[in-house]
């Protein structure tokens, strides 16, 4: 039994984020520097956090790691202020790939809003890294002013401008309905492995065009939505619908909601290729629930039933526990 705390926070957890492009800074360097290509070597992979501001520091240290740094590819790159954008885009410029082709050779990219809710200058970074993204988290905070939208299409399904041809893990957060359906229309359906949505939903009454129930994402495995929704929203259904080979699906619902859930894992609307449904119940402070109680029995028959790997976690203000 184990205690684990479920935070919403950016991170690139289970993606290789060292930088490949160092391992060949040797050929840039004249050979008679082996000191240089070594320290070189070590301030790229010994980095906690290998970005764009770990290169551009290096690049200032002599003309011998300009050279070598010049090209390297950044995969690491978290942003959480308009700063750091204006730092970001800033030293993109500075870059032999896009004075070539005007593109940001970024792959791992995640992004936070300022209090207020603005992504400063997304668009303008998406469109330059859109060709080599892997990894995309963009993430808003919670507050009482309205929300700056990334769209600036009216239209109830806007399509995006950008397509994502490489992209294989999405994370959003906080995102509007429209702007939910923008992206996942804009990623390349044969490369998306890992969706995450966080207190990102469709409406109850959102009814679903022909073009978006037709969609397909066969390599699609991880589905997380996050945020307390009903088994009955239109988004979970959806999701499991365009992606067949659906094997992990996470959760998050208050214990009211255990019996919907369990008759909707039941339903033929789950992918039989479904392996881990990973839930997590929201009690009361005070509340007891356990193995017999009669609202997560029958969930755990199903699970049995099924042959799929349990894992359900019960949390409360106080802690959680976990059900494997």
């Amino acid at each position: 039994m184990s205690t684990p705390v479920k935070e919403n926070v950016s991170s690139f957890a289970g993606v290789e984020t060292s930088i490949e492009a160092a391992a060949d800074s040797e050929s840039v360097l004249t050979r008679d520097r082996k000191f240089d290509v070594l320290i070189f070597k070590a301030a790229i992979h010994d980095a906690w956090d290998p970005s764009y501001k770990t290169i551009a520091d290096l690049l200032l240290v002599c003309r011998y790691w300009k050279e070598a740094g010049t090209d390297l590819k950044l995969f690491k790159v978290p942003i959480a202020s308009s700063k750091q954008m204006d730092a970001l885009l800033g030293y993109v410029q500075t870059t032999a790939l896009f004075r070539e082709s005007g593109c940001a050779p970024v792959q791992l990219l995640s992004v936070e809003t300022e209090y207020q809710k603005d992504f400063h200058r997304l668009s303008e970074l998406l469109a330059l890294c859109r060709r080599f993204l892997q990894y995309l988290h963009l993430s808003r905070f919670f507050t009482s002013a309205p929300i700056a939208e990334l769209l600036q299409d009216a239209r109830p399904e806007a399509e995006s401008d950008l397509y994502f041809p490489k992209l294989a893990a999405l994370c959003l957060s906080k995102f509007t309905p429209r702007e939910l359906i923008s992206f996942i229309t804009s990623v390349n359906p044969l490369t998306l492995e890992h969706l995450e949505l966080r207190d990102t939903f469709l409406r109850f009454d959102h009814i679903l065009s022909d073009e978006l129930t037709t969609l397909c994402f066969p390599r699609l495995r991880e589905v997380v939505v996050d945020g307390y929704a009903r088994a009955e929203n239109p988004t979970i259904g959806w999701l499991c619908q365009i992606a067949p080979n659906l094997e992990m699906l996470e959760l998050s619902i208050v214990r009211e909601r255990l019996p919907v859930l369990t008759e909707f894992l039941a339903s033929d609307r789950i992918p039989k290729t479904l392996q881990r449904p990973r839930v997590w119940v929201k009690i009361n402070r005070y509340d007891h629930i356990g193995l017999e109680s009669p609202d997560l029995a029958p969930l755990l028959q199903l699970i049995k039933e099924r042959g799929w790997i349990q894992w359900i976690c019960v949390h409360t203000s106080c802690g959680s526990w976990v059900y494997e």
